[in-house]
């Protein structure tokens, strides 16, 4: 069998470059997987965050009138920013963010009659 002098060393060449492309590839593949786990992990706490908000969202709404209009402003309760602003005479709406530099991470209006204006019937 003769062999090339030139050819010498070529098999192990490709297998080195095939190796670096595998390399590559599989480095790519972790970054990907990664990246995946981090937005896995943002989702879930921002879930966590917005069920948190709407349980603190949830008392409000139980509120009647006097209450809501002796909460209008900003205040704090259980760690969340909490403004109430009276929209008009019988809307009030109501935001819950985590802080002040924060945007509301939810928000709502709430319909409050003044009964003492009512008609009786």
């Amino acid at each position: 069998m003769h062999v090339n002098p030139r050819r010498r060393g070529s098999a192990l060449l490709d297998v080195v470059i095939s190796l670096v492309v595998l390399g590559l590839g599989g480095l790519g593949l972790i970054s990907f997987v990664g990246q995946g786990a981090h937005s896995v992990r943002s989702v879930r706490n921002t879930e966590r965050d917005v069920r948190r908000a709407s349980d603190e969202l949830g008392r409000f709404v139980m509120y009647d009138r006097a209450r809501l209009i002796a909460m209008v402003g900003r205040s704090w309760s259980g760690g969340w920013r909490i403004e109430v602003v009276q929209a008009s005479r019988d809307l009030f709406d109501v935001s819950v963010g985590q802080s002040d530099a924060s945007s509301a991470l939810l928000r709502t209006t709430v319909y409050r009659p003044d009964t003492i204006d009512a008609a009786s019937p």
